[in-house]
């Protein structure tokens, strides 16, 4: 086994209603990462298209691509067809097991999370990339249109959310309850793919423009007097 108990977790979630741009900021942040293998869950198809890779169908496939790394982008169209949960707990089982053996640094990347587990059940082969990868050196970006459809136990494990626009109540009670500003939420802007977002190790909040993050009722506010 190649452990490192030092690797800096990183366990990312990308949020946001539909259209405004959190695939495309999810991709960004994929392709910025340094890694050994990128795995990939393509259970829509469209990820091998994006990163201009072959979709793996096969467990051959699979095992030979990840021995050569890069981007190893898995559709399970073919091995699980009308099964995409099924095929989720396989390939998370697999980029474990598989991890073990491999040095370096992975990162797992799916999409529409919350389609693929569940409030009432612990997705356990997710949680043990989750939890017990960091010794092998994996980090995870996941997208979720709703992340108050996730399980708490995948929430506890996240290290750092962006959040586009979002107009669920639900949504935003996650994300507010977790030190986001709620109105701040709901006034991005979808057409400019605004952003937010925070890093849960070290409080930092970032947004794609400082200026979201400018308290506009003080900054409209008369200007307080000057002492004399």
């Amino acid at each position: 086994m190649n452990q490192k108990f030092d690797h800096v977790s990183m366990k990312i979630l990308v949020t946001g209603t539909s259209g405004t741009g959190k695939t495309t900021l999810a991709q960004k942040l994929l392709k910025s990462e340094r890694a050994f293998a990128k795995f990939i869950y393509d259970h829509q198809g469209e990820f091998s298209q994006r990163f201009h890779v072959p979709a793996i169908h096969d467990a051959d496939e699979l095992i030979a691509k990840t021995a050569v790394g890069g981007y190893i982008c898995w559709d399970p169209i073919e091995s699980f067809p009308g099964k995409a949960q099924m095929g989720f707990e396989f390939f998370c089982d697999y980029v474990f097991n598989v991890s073990q053996a491999l040095g370096g640094r992975k990162i797992f990347f799916c999409d529409e999370l919350q389609k693929l587990t569940d409030t009432t059940c612990e997705p356990d082969e997710f949680l043990c990339l989750c939890e017990t990868g960091r010794r092998f050196q994996i980090d995870v970006i996941c997208i979720s249109q709703a992340p108050n459809r996730l399980h708490n136990a995948i929430r506890n494990q996240l290290t750092q959310v962006f959040t586009f626009r979002q107009s669920d109540v639900n949504a935003i009670k996650f994300l507010s309850e977790n030190g986001f500003d709620a109105d701040k939420i709901r006034n991005l802007s979808a057409e400019k793919h605004e952003w937010i977002a925070r890093n849960f190790d070290t409080g930092e909040i970032t947004a794609s423009s400082p200026e979201i993050l400018i308290d506009k009722t003080r900054a409209a506010s008369p200007a307080d007097p000057v002492k004399r």
